[in-house]
């Protein structure tokens, strides 16, 4: 039965990523918009900060927003994050060991190790204060000025775009 269930579950939920090549291409907010479209995101929410896009988003009074997937888009420093969340549930239901392999997140930073050259590991401090590591890469085949970084958190796998890093 859980076999049955998984044939009939893995087109919908193979049906939409963002790829390595996607995110190569986000160059300016309208370019942030169209991978986030073409990939089945919805708008979440904005302000003259920030552009926010999710996947299937589960919107609640008390708890807000709710999401597996994330893109932000930063107006002002024209900087992107797209983050995955790298726990399945439904792995979780059917009692399954998790395989990350074809996670997104994973997938995307394999192309990067992959086509781009290391460059640094960069602290980022966010809004709340909290700094975080981020492996950082130079991709000469990207459209975007900067690097790209990576790092998980919490079961989350995050890829942030640094722009004034030369």
């Amino acid at each position: 039965m859980k076999q049955l269930l998984l044939i009939l579950l893995i087109p919908i939920i193979s049906y939409s990523q963002i790829s390595y090549k996607d995110v190569m291409s986000i160059n300016s907010e309208k370019m942030f918009k169209k991978v986030m479209i073409e990939n089945g995101y919805e708008f979440g929410q904005s302000d003259e900060d920030d552009v926010i896009y999710g996947f299937d988003i589960v919107r609640d009074s008390i708890d807000g927003m709710k999401s597996s997937k994330w893109g932000r888009y930063g107006v002002k420093d024209d900087s992107f994050t797209v983050s995955f969340s790298r726990n399945s549930s439904l792995n979780t239901f059917l009692n399954l060991k998790e395989d990350r392999s074809e996670n997104e997140y994973d997938l995307i930073v394999k192309e990067i190790k992959k086509n781009c050259k290391y460059f640094d590991v960069i602290t980022y401090t966010n809004e709340d204060d909290e700094d975080s590591d981020y492996v950082c890469y130079s991709c000469s085949e990207s459209k975007y000025k900067g690097k790209i970084g990576f790092m998980i958190s919490e079961g989350w796998g995050f890829i942030k775009h640094f722009v004034n890093i030369e």
